[in-house]
């Protein structure tokens, strides 16, 4: 399958030591059934009609309705598993289905004119997996920073894979309006190395980026849980590492990835900065 990722190939942690034990049988289930709904929109073997079918197929079993008949064992079992996660810590099944959307939007490949685009993508792509973390850990505050914090770690993402996004999907989460701007397209995305005219809509996205960073700084400070504070100001931290290579290295001439240091140093600067918070 196209693009398909693993946990490992995750930039930020996931499921991590950080969450307590007895709540990580239920991370994981989050992310396994999100993982099999991200494999189904990108598949390059199914169309995109059959693709929503198995997105809705996929919502409605995470809901507890219908026998799901277009679901394989693997898919049906994640959809279970996580209806029965969320029903046992009285979760909102929405925290679920929403992600549903963006997926659907990435099947039928729905084009990203704006960054009002961008935003909406990632407030069904990205927030509610902030916010299911919350609700999980049963922190009442730091919604909005939640999500401004999955914001920018999705946009950052699609910057790491905007070459290889086109070349194996032609699908584009750079907001176009702002391409055709700096008199650049999608075309420039296969290019050996970086346009001005990308440099400078790359730049742009990493000003608004950096400006929602600031608006997640607080999370950690909001949340109770000192390991899922923990995790958020290592992400935060992360964060602000990969803009700064982002800006910095040719993310056309190749992928730009935290490093092994990268890791270290947020992870330090993200633990300090909850010691002194």
């Amino acid at each position: 399958m196209a693009n398909q990722k693993t946990r490992r190939d995750e930039n930020f942690p996931v499921g991590s030591l950080l969450i307590p034990p007895e709540l990580r049988a239920d991370v994981h289930a989050y992310y396994r059934y999100a993982r099999i709904a991200d494999d189904i929109a990108d598949s390059p073997d199914i169309d995109a009609p059959e693709k929503i079918a198995r997105l809705d197929a996929l919502d409605s079993a995470v809901c507890g309705i219908g026998e799901n008949t277009l679901l394989g064992d693997e898919e049906h079992e994640a959809a279970e598993n996580l209806r029965l996660s969320m029903a046992k810590r009285s979760l909102a099944p929405s925290l679920a289905t929403d992600l549903l959307e963006a997926f659907r939007q990435d099947a039928a490949n729905t084009p990203c004119r704006t960054w009002a685009d961008l935003i909406n993508y990632c407030r069904f792509s990205a927030c509610p997996v902030g916010r299911f973390l919350l609700s999980l850990h049963d922190e009442q505050e730091g919604l909005a920073e939640s999500d401004a914090l999955c914001s920018v770690l999705q946009i950052l993402n699609h910057m790491q894979d905007a070459s290889e996004d086109w070349l194996t999907l032609q699908r584009s989460y750079i907001p176009s309006d702002w391409m055709n701007a700096n008199e650049t397209s999608t075309d420039d995305l296969n290019a050996p190395a970086i346009s001005s005219g990308l440099r400078l809509t790359f730049n742009r996205l990493l000003e608004n980026t950096d400006r929602l960073l600031e608006t997640a700084t607080p999370l950690p400070r909001l949340i109770k849980r000192r390991g899922l504070a923990a995790e958020a100001a290592i992400c935060i931290a992360l964060a602000r590492r990969l803009s700064r290579r982002l800006k910095q290295e040719d993310p056309i001439a190749r992928k730009v990835s935290l490093s092994a240091i990268d890791w270290i140093y947020a992870t330090g600067a993200g633990l300090l900065r909850l010691i002194k918070r």
